[in-house]
């Protein structure tokens, strides 16, 4: 492995921007994009390669004082809990790009943004020191701000300035929760330090964190998380960013900028989870079940395709949650921990589809409004077989990755919360199955109508990047231990403080 790789992984990716925006033409733009976005993805399949699976130590570290007056250090590092998001990032960058090959307006700005989203989820997966951690998080709030507002639909300025406002505000909210971690914590030395993994490690003690301070300090955390996944009742940014995004912008939002909310759970909320009063967990887990059950219902309500799509987010991304905060409880097993963990990247490769399929029918017939679809697939039948595909495998359909995930995390789940897990199957997979047929069958099957006997197949680039994703789908979901081997270690560190915390009777 190439020293640094982390490193180059984020800056190539930033120098790939910064040569786009100075493009002159569309060919140009896109080509500097798609070999800027390829380096980054050979780089993390040779971390693939080479991660070891059985390690408890974080992996390819790279440490460096930054401003060593106020303990913040250049500190980046993966496990099983950051890695898979790395891959996943990796993976959705140079689809998205190949996917947005014929984008006109504006190509080496639209580019040059998507690359820079690339930058702040590679750096907020990776990051390891707090400050370093929080820059990141909020670079990816201006791409996506004006992908929105520049390339989006009607009322994208409502949107972007909707989201911009509700995710800046939850992220100034986790900023306090920090500096709150940052000045109660001294080293030894009498320093401080916003070194991510040892502060978390010293919530566990009481003398210097108090129960009191702690649930202040976790539940501003938990805001922040809960804003960017979004989880119900913070969902109502996602739908109007979504709707009014264009194609590679919604992808991105879904695929990547939703996870680092997941992310967040991981890496900080569960490992403090069992230091902080017990509530918390009825709060977490009544979250989930409400995101769960009623995005569904809110996605089955919905008339355009794309609005469909982003409820389902909101009601799959449920599961993460649900999975997460399973795991407390006296028998609890990991395998809820692991299969949220595992929703993440699955969901992750999904969502793509969904909304590239959303994307190529309003680009292909002009609408969005399910009402005013039916048929398409007499027209443009490997776009047909595509998005029914993807459609199958976010409802769950065993073989596919995304039943794998679901699986794990219900199956998990029912053994600490079996009256939250049977609510969840009855009244959130079941409706999930119903929305995504229904969808399917009104814009696909039946006769062709009329208006649309002239529609063509979609473009090529189009159905390459789908066709390379739903291939993803079916070897994950044939094969997860691909990606489950890599978080299995983390999984087991997560919940060790739980475990002893259950021996010693506490929960």
């Amino acid at each position: 492995m190439i020293s640094n790789a982390i490193s180059w992984m984020i800056a190539v990716p930033l120098i790939g921007a910064i040569l786009v925006f100075m493009t002159r033409t569309r060919a140009q733009a896109r080509m500097v994009a798609l070999v800027a976005s390829l380096v980054p993805l050979v780089l993390s399949l040779q971390m693939f390669m080479e991660f070891d699976k059985t390690s408890k130590m974080m992996q390819f570290v790279e440490s460096y004082d930054w401003v060593p007056s106020i303990g913040v250090k250049y500190t980046l590092g993966v496990d099983g809990i950051g890695f898979p998001l790395v891959l996943l990032s990796t993976i959705v960058s140079v689809l998205v790009i190949i996917y947005s090959w014929g984008e006109d307006k504006r190509p080496n700005q639209f580019f040059g943004l998507l690359l820079l989203n690339e930058v702040g989820v590679l750096g907020v997966f990776t990051a390891l020191d707090f400050f370093l951690f929080y820059i990141f998080w909020e670079i990816v709030l201006i791409p996506m701000f004006f992908l929105i507002g520049i390339w989006g639909g009607p009322r994208k300025d409502y949107a972007a300035i909707k989201f911009f406002i509700y995710t800046h505000v939850a992220s100034l909210v986790m900023l306090l929760a920090i500096f709150a971690l940052y000045f109660t914590y001294t080293m030894p030395d009498g320093s401080r330090t916003f070194d991510m993994l040892t502060l978390i490690q010293a919530t566990s003690n009481t003398a210097i964190f108090p129960t009191s301070l702690l649930n202040i300090i976790f539940a501003g955390l938990l805001f922040g998380f809960l804003v960017k996944m979004p989880a119900v009742p913070f969902h109502t940014w996602l739908p109007d960013a979504h709707v009014e995004a264009p194609t590679a912008g919604s992808v991105v939002l879904a695929a990547l900028l939703l996870k680092m909310g997941g992310y967040g759970l991981f890496r900080v909320i569960l490992p403090i989870l069992p230091s902080v009063d017990k509530v918390f967990v009825t709060v977490i887990a009544v979250i989930a079940v409400l995101s769960i059950v009623y995005g569904a219902f809110l996605a089955l309500a919905q008339k355009d395709l794309k609005k469909l799509v982003a409820y389902s987010s909101v009601s799959h991304m449920g599961f993460v949650t649900l999975g997460s905060v399973a795991v407390l409880g006296a028998a609890a097993p990991f395998l809820s921990l692991q299969g949220a963990m595992f929703q993440q990247f699955s969901h992750g490769l999904i969502t793509c589809v969904l909304f590239m399929s959303a994307g190529t029918i309003q680009h292909s017939v002009g609408t969005r409004i399910i009402a005013d679809l039916g048929g398409l697939a007499d027209r443009m039948p490997r776009f047909a077989f595509l998005m029914m595909a993807g459609f199958l495998a976010s409802l769950g359909l065993p073989g596919m990755s995304g039943f794998v995930a679901e699986f794990m995390v219900l199956t998990g789940s029912y053994a600490t919360m079996p009256t939250a897990t049977m609510i969840v199957i009855f009244g959130g997979v079941a409706v999930t199955a119903g929305y995504h047929l229904w969808a399917t069958q009104k814009v696909l099957f039946g006769p062709i109508l009329k208006k649309y006997l002239n529609v063509h197949d979609a473009h090529s680039y189009e159905l390459l990047s789908m066709s390379l994703i739903i291939i993803l789908v079916l070897l994950f979901g044939l094969q997860p231990a691909l990606i489950t081997d890599i978080m299995g270690v983390a999984a087991e560190q997560l919940m060790e403080p739980v475990m002893t915390l259950a021996q010693m009777g506490v929960i």
